[in-house]
């Protein structure tokens, strides 16, 4: 299979059905300086074939994952990781880093059982046209 960007630019893998999820892409959208960012639903036939493509790497939908230069950051990290494509006044959330690992990662299994209970639907956002993994 072929994918339409490179093996280093940077995805975002969420639960294409929580509506928080589907929230946080669109704040993504609204505040990131640049569009470097691809996005791939975890239900998304593409996902399913670019994980037949990665077997060392395995996914769930209770988790967030982001791709970047060959590296599979999961769960509180790969949030963290998010921070440099946001616009320049969200460097502030660098302080996140400060937290021990342990910490962060409680405090996003806690959000992540909790994640759709906060209601809305699960759109698909127009400024995806173009960034979104295809397979």
């Amino acid at each position: 299979m072929a994918y339409e960007i490179s093996s280093e630019a940077p995805v975002l893998f969420y639960d294409g059905n929580c509506p928080l999820c589907n929230r946080v892409v669109r704040f993504i959208l609204d505040q990131e300086h640049a569009p470097v960012l691809y996005f791939s639903a975890q239900q998304h036939q593409a996902t399913l074939d670019w994980l037949a493509q990665h077997p060392e790497y395995a996914m769930n939908e209770d988790t967030v994952y982001y791709f970047n230069r060959k590296k599979l950051y999961v769960r509180s990290t790969a949030v963290l990781r998010l921070i440099p494509t946001l616009k320049w006044y969200w460097g502030f959330l660098y302080v996140g880093w400060f937290v021990p690992k342990m910490m962060r990662d409680a405090l996003y299994d806690f959000v992540a059982k909790q994640r759709k209970k906060f209601g809305g639907e699960c759109l698909i956002d127009p400024r995806l046209k173009g960034r979104v993994l295809k397979s």
